[in-house]
């Protein structure tokens, strides 16, 4: 092969990473390679069974809540398996140390698991674009009118002007204006649309119930 060919070859393949790298705004922006689910968001949660069982445990257990989440334009806060899992094992922790037996979602007091899930899902439909405010936007349960909060965070990206992760905070306000008082969760996806709502995706290291699920449940 003629070195100018090769010369030739080697520019093009890196012209074409460069503008793959530029181009990458599915990564950057976060916007989620799923971000357009062909179903309503029940149908979107029967869809992932593996991540979504627990929270469609609990809303079996109220079936106007998850028929809203069916056909209503709703946001949700959705939280995995995961903390699930981490808010019964603590619970059952505890439980044992006060020689209890233990609790699983299907034992807990329906009033006090009601109003738990009722923390994460809003009225409307709340994108990150909705939260560009400096301090972020103040959002509503679709129950109870929980004051709830929601603030979008992007990180710096290494060579890019304002293009890091999209991160957002899911607050529980606990009724106070003033932040020390707040459990705040992040995200790990957002912005996931389904035919009816919005579905992002809490990390897995919250625990379910912002920090009020023994003190409701251990009964």
């Amino acid at each position: 092969m003629k070195k100018y060919d090769s010369i030739g070859i080697f520019l093009l393949l890196f012209s074409s990473l460069f503008l793959g790298c530029t181009k990458n705004d599915g990564y950057y922006d976060f916007q989620n390679q799923e971000n357009l689910f062909d179903g309503n968001t029940i149908a979107y949660f029967e869809s992932k069974p593996q991540v979504y069982d627990s929270l469609m445990h609990v809303l079996s257990y109220f079936p106007e809540l998850k028929s809203q989440l069916s056909t209503d334009s709703l946001t949700i806060f959705a939280p995995t398996n995961a903390s699930f899992q981490s808010a019964i094992s603590n619970l059952n922790l505890i439980r044992k140390n006060q020689n209890k037996q233990p609790l699983y979602i299907k034992d807990l007091n329906r009033d006090q698991l009601d109003t738990l899930v009722s923390k994460y899902i809003v009225k409307g439909l709340v994108t990150t674009d909705s939260m560009l405010y400096v301090d972020g936007l103040f959002v509503e349960t679709l129950k109870y009118e929980q004051p709830m909060h929601a603030q979008r965070i992007k990180q710096e990206a290494s060579g890019l002007v304002d293009g890091g992760l999209v991160t957002v905070y899911y607050s529980d306000t606990k009724g106070s204006n003033f932040t020390t008082y707040w459990t705040r969760s992040a995200t790990q996806a957002v912005n996931i649309k389904t035919q009816n709502g919005i579905v992002h995706i809490l990390a897995n290291g919250h625990e379910f119930g912002f920090g009020e699920f023994l003190n409701r449940v251990n009964l």
